[in-house]
């Protein structure tokens, strides 16, 4: 307000509310009670805005609603001479301290690049008027941070590609973002997901299968798995979906998006009980399952499985602890769940177990150490599973939705895969080599990768065909694959340290660094070490063929 504006008291029923503003914006925004407390108690302070050629509100259509809801005799008023052209635009600027909802935000963002037109290609920066036009654009919308604004921009082009910008569907995606039933973050990743997998229809059929001699994943529901025989798997090692964490576009019936989590442990007994017919006696499951928060709880759904389980018949053998190094950060007042449980189940106390594998990856030498015994050996990776810890990183399928793309011309979908460390230290201990491992959440086949890379023959289901292509893709493009230790010992047993023209050496000893329990001054990054490895790895895989 400056020095010259006038303030006049005025019947709110002289006033006219501004029918722009009501368009983009709410009537009630999401602190109307609290504003409406405070104007109760105080009056109305700051003035509304009037075009004194209509009457129009320029800026109070909140504040006029209040008023007339108290039934105000007068309100504060100040008025401003606006042409009908700049009416719009100024109303609409003069709202960037309000709460905004995402449907607002979005409105807001169309009401001012239709204002301030700039077509695509245009470079505001070669042109001064433009780049005028820019800083007006900018300057309505600085309330909105730059992120905010690309996102909600992103969330309707895909909503309305996939759905048309007139339907329920699309209201309804806004809808779920206004009232935190999403983020913004998690609605982008899902509308881009679907809108990926519409494309992926184009290229890969509604029903794929991998059949070969000791690979085999299979297109359906592994409630049935009547492919396999009784009593014929060695080892069964999975990830069911998490209850209401992420959806893999199996449709309707999909496990993990049941309305109750009574269904959903049902979905997953079914399963389980065909995993106890396949099952060796001396066979063991692994299943890795975390929790979900529903109306800022925790649900203790790995509580409800197990005990489920058990009443099965299902013997629990062991709890695995899985550390994650980059774990997702916790909303609410909670820890990091930087944790997941892995839970061991067996079907009698004879089961097969070996543990003499992991004596092969203690390098002797430098002693490598860590935990309360420190006389002892031991291994620092996710690989030392003795203390019921391993500790990884998270999957990254990166370089899997690259070979994807460039050799089968599909978007992968999906990313919520464990590390190869996990069936790793599940499979060496409980199976041998030539023996039979089942994942009955197959995925894209990270379980798979480890039978096939370690001489045991593999079988997955999995719902949606798009994984399974990617599977093929992931598993037919390894003819080797080790863990980090395991590719350590692999190199010390095969003496490839008197191979100093392949250039390993210096490449083994940055493996063995970064693995030491105290890093030394200088440590390379982790990104830096991923690097490292995949040229070890592709060296020794040379070597291991000549």
């Amino acid at each position: 307000m400056s020095p010259k504006d006038t303030v006049v008291k005025v019947n709110p029923s002289m006033l006219i509310l501004n029918e722009k503003k009501q368009e983009i914006y709410q009537n009630k925004p999401t602190n109307y009670d609290e504003i409406k407390e405070n104007i109760e108690e105080q009056g109305i302070i700051t003035p509304l805005l009037v075009n004194k050629n209509t009457n129009v509100i320029i800026d109070g259509n909140v504040r006029l609603l209040i008023a007339m809801e108290l039934g105000l005799k007068e309100v504060p008023v100040i008025y401003k001479e606006l042409v009908e052209k700049e009416m719009d635009i100024k109303s609409v600027s003069s709202n960037q301290q309000r709460r905004k909802s995402y449907s607002e935000i979005l409105k807001e963002i169309e009401f001012f690049e239709h204002h301030y037109k700039i077509k695509k290609g245009q470079r505001t920066d070669l042109d001064p008027e433009l780049k005028k036009i820019k800083e007006k654009r900018d300057a309505a919308l600085k309330g909105i941070s730059r992120t905010t604004k690309e996102k909600v921009k992103a969330i309707a082009s895909l909503a309305e590609g996939l759905y048309g910008k007139d339907s329920e569907a699309y209201k309804g995606i806004f809808n779920s973002l206004d009232k935190d039933k999403t983020t913004l973050n998690g609605l982008y990743q899902h509308l881009f997901d679907l809108t990926q997998r519409k494309q992926n229809a184009k290229v890969i059929p509604l029903k794929y299968e991998v059949i070969k001699e000791n690979t085999k994943i299979y297109n359906h529901s592994s409630e049935d798995m009547h492919e396999i025989e009784d009593g014929s798997i060695d080892a069964i090692i999975t990830s069911p979906p998490y209850y209401k964490m992420k959806e893999y576009g199996n449709g309707e019936n999909e496990i993990g998006q049941e309305g109750e989590i009574e269904e959903y442990l049902l979905s997953l007994s079914k399963i389980f009980k065909e995993c106890y017919r396949v099952l060796r006696d001396d066979g063991s499951l692994f299943v890795n399952l975390n929790d979900c928060v529903l109306g800022g709880r925790y649900q203790a759904i790995p509580h409800y499985f197990v005990l489920q389980m058990l009443e099965q018949g299902w013997i629990l053998n062991d709890e695995l602890l899985w550390i994650k190094n980059n774990p997702t950060y916790t909303r609410g007042k909670r820890s990091v769940r930087s944790h997941e449980p892995i839970f061991h189940f067996v079907k009698s106390s004879d089961f097969y177990y070996n543990d003499a594998w992991i004596k092969d990856l203690t390098d002797k030498e430098d002693k490598i150490s860590y935990g309360i015994n420190k006389s002892s050996p031991k291994v620092k990776s996710g690989l030392d599973f003795r203390e019921g810890v391993l500790t990884t990183n998270v999957s990254n399928t990166s370089d899997l939705r690259t070979k994807c793309k460039e050799e089968e011309g599909f978007y992968l979908t999906h990313s919520a895969t464990f590390p190869i460390d996990v069936p790793a230290i599940c499979g060496f201990l409980t199976t041998q080599e030539g023996g039979t491992i089942l994942d009955p959440f197959s995925g894209t086949s990270t379980v798979g990768l480890f039978a096939r890379s370690n001489n045991r023959k593999y079988i997955g289901y999995d719902l949606n065909p798009e994984f399974i292509k990617a599977s093929e893709v992931r598993i037919g493009g390894h003819l080797l694959y080790l863990p980090t230790n395991t590719l350590i010992s692999w190199i010390q047993l095969h003496s490839l340290k008197e191979k100093s023209e392949t250039g390993i050496i210096s490449e083994f000893q940055v493996l063995k660094s970064y693995l030491r329990p105290v890093p030394s001054k200088g440590r390379i990054s982790f990104s830096d070490f991923t690097k490292t490895y995949n040229r070890c790895f592709q060296i020794a895989q040379k070597i291991s063929y000549e």
